[in-house]
């Protein structure tokens, strides 16, 4: 049988690098981010993973905005994608962009056993997987350095 839960990662650009933490458990480098809670917006759950796991608070690119009594449009994630993560489970990912807001940096030694800020050329090497590779240039790319659009 097969099961899929939905999560939430955020790509956090600062200086023409994104923030990176390696994970435990999956020994691998991966933007913060985790499963969504129960009665949790997406956007929501990318920005508690993102302070959880790093000690920022980040402000996701993408307006949030009113559309009138009872409707709101929130930031869009820049993709969402399927991941396979074990046989007969896969992860659907709501993947953010996002800058710091306010806060220090700080390491979950709990799930992480490092994080480190990568440059574009960093991401190059056999240590990041593609897809994280690929959204981290792209984030690096779209955000500069702190421009928010």
């Amino acid at each position: 049988m097969l099961t899929r839960d939905f999560v939430a990662t955020v790509y956090i650009v600062k200086d023409a690098k994104v923030l990176l933490v390696f994970h435990k458990k999956l020994n691998a480098w991966l933007p913060p981010g985790g499963h969504i809670d129960e009665n949790e917006l997406p956007c929501d759950a990318a920005k508690r993973e993102a302070l959880e796991e790093t000690g920022f608070e980040v402000k996701l690119i993408g307006k949030e905005m009113s559309l009138g009594k009872g409707v709101k449009k929130l930031a869009h994630p820049k993709a969402v994608q399927l991941e396979d993560i074990k046989e007969g489970h896969q992860h659907i990912d709501l993947v953010y962009y996002g800058v710091i807001a306010n806060g220090k940096l700080k390491l979950n030694q709990k799930e992480h056993s490092n994080i480190k800020w990568f440059s574009a050329n960093e991401l190059d090497g056999n240590e990041v997987i593609e897809s994280v590779r690929i959204y981290g240039k792209r984030a690096i790319e779209e955000l500069g350095k702190n421009k928010i659009q």
